[in-house]
């Protein structure tokens, strides 16, 4: 294949190929390298397009998340339209259980603020709930319920948008581990493989859990850890509730293939990947506690991914100043498939030099060297590297 590309992302999961996509829509042949299969972390994630559910409270990551879920319409229209992959896009809406009093409260709390902005919130008493849904959960503190809250199937997501960015000109190169960059002084000019070297004048790492790892080739400190996630499906036809149902520590997501997604714990656990007992019988407890019902479900298998947690909690997504042509799309810890839509966007919008579509200065990667020297990358990685 050709070694030269016009940008070339490191990671194949939903981020990397998120903006491979936005790219070959304007026209760009961007080169996605990825160590193993594309979408190993992704392919573990549960799909929820969790805008509000996820926020606690107004700020720049909500307004990063309300505009991202606002994109999955047309994406998903698009992606079918040139794949021919349904990403299963779910629009029958989230509920977020209350299981105490302060639950109950803190819940509550965020209506004010998201109505304030335009978008939906419903509370619904228990009586009330049982009332719209069906007598499936057990006794609750009341509900929020978010009728404006998605969801999408990851594996089929991320084929969609792998086949539809290959269609318009992207390529994809799998089992290709990099191991260095190519550099002219401060500039990048590509990338080392095992499988040789591939150039271009723009470089995204795109690489989740493993961001900080590939960053430290060139003397870069980013500050991003896995957070393993373990998850299980069981059978449930037909299913015991349409709803995504969300609470303290666990997630129901039904899925149309007639499993249900039941997730996810939260470990620092390195990337150790094999699931434990105790996180399986964890999962299992809570959810059949909350739905009953689910307890006459037969076992379907079990997942584990890495989350990319930041040291903020926020992402990291723009250009990485030590080097002219660097950029990052990382740290979006729990978030990744609600985010790749804007990410993607935004970020092809910034490799094209044009305006993006949303402000991207509080997730700049920049924030990291704002109160520290920035990295002196010493001349034994610099000769390693080159």
């Amino acid at each position: 294949m050709n070694s030269r590309a016009d940008v070339i992302i490191i990671g194949g999961g939903v981020i990397g190929s998120a903006i491979a996509y936005f790219l070959a829509k304007e026209g760009v042949k961007p080169l996605v390298i990825e160590k193993r299969k594309a979408g190993q972390a992704t392919c573990a994630a549960g799909g929820m397009l969790g805008a509000q559910v996820e926020m606690s409270e107004p700020g720049p990551l909500f307004d990063l998340a309300v505009k991202s879920r606002s994109l999955f319409s047309q994406i998903q229209e698009e992606l079918y339209e040139i794949s021919k992959v349904d990403i299963e896009l779910n629009r029958t809406g989230m509920l977020r259980i209350a299981v105490s009093e302060e639950d109950r409260n803190e819940l509550l709390g965020r209506i004010p603020w998201q109505t304030k902005a335009g978008y939906r919130a419903i509370w619904l008493e228990d009586k009330d709930l049982r009332q719209e849904c069906g007598d499936f959960i057990s006794s609750t503190y009341g509900a929020l319920f978010l009728p404006d809250d998605y969801q999408v199937r990851s594996p089929r997501y991320l084929r969609a948008l792998i086949e539809a960015a290959v269609v318009l000109g992207a390529t994809f190169v799998e089992e290709t581990e990099v191991i260095g960059f190519v550099c002219e002084g401060e500039r990048i000019c590509g990338v080392k493989t095992l499988n040789g070297e591939y150039y271009a004048d723009q470089v995204v790492i795109a690489t989740g859990a493993w961001s900080g790892l590939l960053a430290s080739y060139l003397g870069i400190e980013i500050p991003v850890y896995p957070q393993k996630g373990q998850s299980i499906f069981v059978d449930t036809t037909p299913h015991v509730s349409e709803y995504t149902i969300y609470t303290h520590g666990t997630y129901i997501i039904p899925k149309a293939n007639g499993q249900t997604y039941i997730g996810a714990t939260a470990e620092k656990a390195g990337f150790d990947s094999r699931p434990t007992l105790q996180n399986i019988e964890r999962l299992t407890t809570s959810a059949t506690r909350l739905m009953p019902a689910l307890s006459r479900s037969f076992f379907a298998g079990t997942i584990t991914g890495f989350r990319p947690a930041s040291h903020d909690g926020l992402p990291y997504i723009g250009r990485l100043p030590q080097y002219e042509g660097l950029y990052a799309a990382t740290g979006h810890w729990r978030n990744g498939i609600l985010l790749s839509a804007i990410t993607g966007q935004s970020m092809a919008e910034l490799l094209l030099n044009r305006a993006t579509s949303i402000s991207l200065a509080p997730f700049s990667p920049e924030r990291l060297f704002h109160t520290k020297d920035t990295p002196v990358v010493s001349d034994s990685v610099s000769n390693s590297i080159r």
